[in-house]
C-alpha cells in the first residue's frame, strides 16, 4: 500500500512552465476551491501518477499558506518513469490527487545558515532562503547547476529579496564544490547550521569539505536523492518481524525488505520512496535493535533505536517487534 485513499487531496494543475532546461514547474490548486493545507519550508507532497503510484516532490511555492502549491520536476532520463510522465502528460487543467504535506526536512534553529543546493535540490532550499530573508536572519545560498541554462528559479534567486545572498556555481565553467571551496566554509562557526540538498556525490563532497575545515558533522542537515547505504547488503541475514498488536511473526529473508514482507502479508503500511530518504514508512520499534540504513532519522534517533524505516533498514537482533 502507498498513499491511503483517505489521505488524498484532489487538485487541478493551474499552470505549467519551463523552469530552466529540463525542469518543469507545476502550480496546483484545490480542485473544489478553498485553501490547501499550509506547510513550512522543507515539506514535500506525494503526487499520485496513474499506473505508477506516488512520487515525491518538494514544495517550492513563494507562499506557504495554501493558496497554491508549486513543484518543480527535473526530467530524468534513467528514472522510474515519473518525471518523464509528468513532463509529457500533465497539461494545465488536468486533475490530480496528492498527499497532504509532510516535512522530514525542517529548518533547524540556528543563528546563521549556509544553504547548499545541487541541481534540483534547490526546490526545498529556495523557500528556506526566502523565509530566512523575510525574518532578517543571516544566510547564504550556494546553488550548483550544470550550466546557467539548467538553473531553476533564476528570477526568484536574483530578485531583490535574495540577490545579495545567492551564489551560483556551474560545473560547465569548472566552478563547483569539487573545483573550489566557498569562502564561507573556510572558517567554522559553532552558531551556523549547514543545510544541503542534492545527489549523493554533492553531499559527500560537502561533508568532506566540512571535515577538512573543522566543521562538526552535527552542524549539517541534509536531504539527498538516493541512499548509498542500500548497496551495503552482501552480509545480510534473515530475521523475524513481529506485530505487537497480534504477536504474528514473519520471516524477512536476506533478499527481502521488511516492507515487502508486510505488504505481502496485507499489513497496512505507508510506503513511498522505497530508498530510505522520505520517512513515509517510519514505524515505532517496541523491542529489538534496528540496523539503520536510511537517510531520514537523525544520529540521535538512530542511537535510541525506537524507530525504523521499513523500506530499507533491517534488524541486528533475531526478532524485531514493531508497533503494528
Amino acid at each position: 500500500m502507498t498513499i491511503k485513499d483517505t489521505g488524498l487531496i484532489p487538485v487541478t494543475i493551474s499552470a505549467v512552465n519551463i523552469n530552466g532546461v529540463g525542469n518543469l514547474s507545476l502550480q496546483l490548486i484545490a480542485r473544489h476551491g478553498g485553501l490547501l493545507p499550509a506547510y513550512l519550508p522543507g515539506a514535500h507532497i506525494e503526487v499520485f501518477i496513474p499506473q505508477m503510484g506516488p512520487r515525491q516532490y518538494s514544495l517550492c511555492s513563494e507562499s506557504h499558506g495554501g493558496e497554491y502549491y508549486e513543484i518543480c520536476v527535473k526530467r530524468a532520463e534513467f528514472s522510474s518513469g515519473g518525471s518523464h510522465f509528468i513532463h509529457h502528460h500533465f497539461p494545465p487543467g488536468d486533475a490530480l490527487e496528492i498527499s497532504a504535506p509532510r516535512n522530514h526536512f525542517p529548518l533547524p534553529e540556528a543563528g546563521r545558515y549556509l544553504l547548499f543546493a545541487g541541481g534540483i535540490g534547490i526546490t526545498p532550499l529556495l523557500p528556506m532562503a526566502e523565509q530566512l530573508a523575510r525574518q532578517g536572519i543571516e544566510s547564504e545560498l550556494h546553488y550548483s547547476a550544470s550550466s546557467p541554462e539548467q538553473a531553476a528559479f533564476v528570477p526568484r534567486l536574483t530578485g531583490p529579496r535574495l540577490a545579495d545572498q545567492v551564489y551560483f556555481n556551474h560545473s560547465s565553467a569548472n566552478d563547483s564544490l569539487r573545483a573550489t571551496t566557498p569562502p564561507c566554509l573556510s572558517q567554522p562557526d559553532p552558531q551556523t547550521r549547514i543545510i544541503a540538498c542534492g545527489p549523493d556525490g554533492f553531499i559527500q563532497r560537502l561533508q568532506h569539505l566540512m571535515q577538512q575545515h573543522g566543521w562538526q558533522p552535527e552542524q549539517l542537515t541534509f536531504e539527498r536523492f538516493s541512499n548509498a547505504a542500500l548497496n551495503n547488503s552482501d552480509s545480510d541475514s534473515a530475521f523475524y518481524i513481529q506485530l505487537n498488536s497480534t504477536g504474528t511473526r514473519y520471516l524477512v529473508s536476506p533478499q527481502q525488505t521488511i516492507a515487502e514482507v508486510l505488504l505481502s502479508a496485507r499489513v497496512d503500511i505507508m510506503l513511498s520512496c522505497e530508498q530510505g530518504i522520505c520517512g513515509s514508512c517510519i514505524t515505532e520499534v517496541i523491542d529489538g535493535i534496528p540496523d539503520h540504513r536510511d537517510c531520514v532519522l537523525t544520529a540521535e534517533e538512530k542511537a535510541e533505536n525506537r524507530q525504523i524505516t521499513l523500506c530499507c533498514s533491517r534488524s541486528r537482533t533475531p526478532v524485531l517487534v514493531l508497533d503494528l
